[in-house]
């Protein structure tokens, strides 16, 4: 059994150093093993995997959340929510950074994606606080921590994702994430609100009230009736969506179906709605939900391997019968996670990891949907960690600001992500309070 682990992980590494994706690499190992070490009789029930995988309800969440993000995206309303907190926010010492974690925070809840966060609210926030002064690598620090809150405050895709790998309720996900990500929305507004403070040299110059160019006419954001036109709907989408859920009036998919349509709607009424929006709006949640799908259907291959030989157990075993403290374990793990988010996007870190992981850690007693929260925030840690973190290289993208600035900008925040993710980690009832009134 160590030989067939072994070769599973080299050729596993193999596959994706030479630059196969993730998805494709997982499919490529389960063939590989199967025509190895089993018979080739076995890989019709790969075909089965895909087939009940693809026709499942379940996998209609990602691709409906994702549509409902697109649109908000593509629609600006993230610049909405940014330019509407900014105006009552400008005031404050780092005014503008606040503005930009908390509208973070809040498109966060109707988003999903930790990249797709950071690059809609970087897109106008990064340019607006150089603009006015502040520091290029702290103003790219501020946007790439707050693009973290995309993936743990619901609705969270990679939530979605291990919970299918998993078989745990999407619903207690979903509800375990919202205070870690109120906990680290709030660690970042009073990390940035100190470092203003302490150092006024990162946010010098005037934060004055934004204006926003649209259709060469400028607009100025200081009508309570405008800010209710633009802040009030993403809100009222928020509420029904995380409501329906909550309140158990509505599935996951059902749920997902009314944030894809509210989207829509608020796109119609804001009247930035036309068939150009709409054809870019639905190839690009094509394209993402396809890899999505691809990395569920090579992960589930995998893991149906690992299972039927008895890997994953045989390692849990080992683990659990070492007598090492399991939180010396949990360590560890945290590190890997760290080291792989340097390399790949948190979903494809959950799909490779949690097979052999997930028995471990019950195992060791751990509970299932706390084990979600913390491998979320612990995979978006090193979304931002430098050198290679792929928030750092979208916020590049955008910006056109130094790699190096980018990089130093965001290694002060990722001590806010570690604290906290100590806390939830040392406090489990913060993830587990919500889940547990239902």
């Amino acid at each position: 059994m160590t030989f067939t682990l072994i070769a599973i992980i080299v050729i596993l590494l193999i596959a994706i150093f030479i630059g196969t994706p993730v998805s494709f690499a997982l499919g490529f190992v389960g063939v590989v093993v199967t025509l190895l070490f089993l018979s080739p009789i076995q890989l019709i029930q790969f075909g089965s995997i895909v087939y009940t995988q693809g026709s499942s309800m379940n996998q209609l969440v990602a691709p409906l959340f994702i549509l409902m993000a697109e649109a908000l995206a593509q629609g600006d309303v993230a610049s909405d929510i940014f330019l509407v907190i900014n105006k009552w926010m400008r005031r404050i010492t780092g005014g503008l950074a606040l503005s930009a974690t908390l509208a973070s925070t809040v498109f966060a809840a109707l988003c999903g994606s930790s990249v797709a966060t950071a690059a809609a609210i970087g897109r106008i926030s990064i340019n607006e606080m150089v603009q006015k002064g502040y520091k290029e690598e702290f103003a790219t620090g501020v946007v790439a921590a707050g693009g973290t809150l995309g993936i743990m405050i619901p609705p969270s895709i990679t939530m979605v994702v291990y919970g299918i790998i998993t078989e745990n309720s999407i619903v207690k996900l979903f509800m375990a994430g919202v205070l870690p990500g109120l906990l680290l929305s709030t660690l970042l507004c009073a990390f940035i609100f100190m470092r203003a403070k302490l150092n006024p040299s990162l946010v010098r110059g005037s934060e004055e009230s934004l204006v926003r160019k649209k259709n060469s006419s400028e607009e100025t954001y200081t009508n309570l009736r405008q800010d209710l036109k633009l802040g009030l709907p993403p809100m009222l989408l928020i509420l029904l969506v995380l409501g329906s859920l909550y309140t158990g009036v509505a599935t996951p998919t059902e749920a997902a179906g009314f944030g894809a349509i509210g989207a829509l709607v608020i796109i119609i009424f804001l009247r930035r709605f036309n068939m150009r929006f709409l054809s870019s709006v639905m190839g690009s949640s094509a394209r993402t939900s396809a890899m999505i799908l691809f990395l569920i259907f090579g992960g589930m291959s995998l893991t149906y391997i690992v299972s039927y030989l008895g890997l994953a157990q045989e390692v849990a075993n080992a683990i659990v019968g070492s007598g090492q403290n399991k939180w010396l374990i949990l360590f560890w793990i945290y590190v890997l996670w760290f080291i792989l988010g340097c390399l790949m996007d948190p979903m494809s870190m959950v799909v490779l990891t949690i097979p052999f992981i997930y028995p471990t850690m019950m195992g060791l007693g751990f509970d299932p949907i706390w084990l979600g929260v913390v491998s979320t925030l612990a995979v978006e840690i090193g979304m931002i960690t430098p050198p290679v973190g792929l928030n750092l290289f979208v916020l590049r993208a955008i910006t056109g600001i130094s790699m190096n600035k980018v990089m130093w900008g965001s290694l002060p925040f990722v001590a806010v992500l570690l604290v906290a993710l100590a806390i939830v980690t040392v406090f489990p009832e913060i993830a587990l309070f919500l889940p547990n009134l239902k």
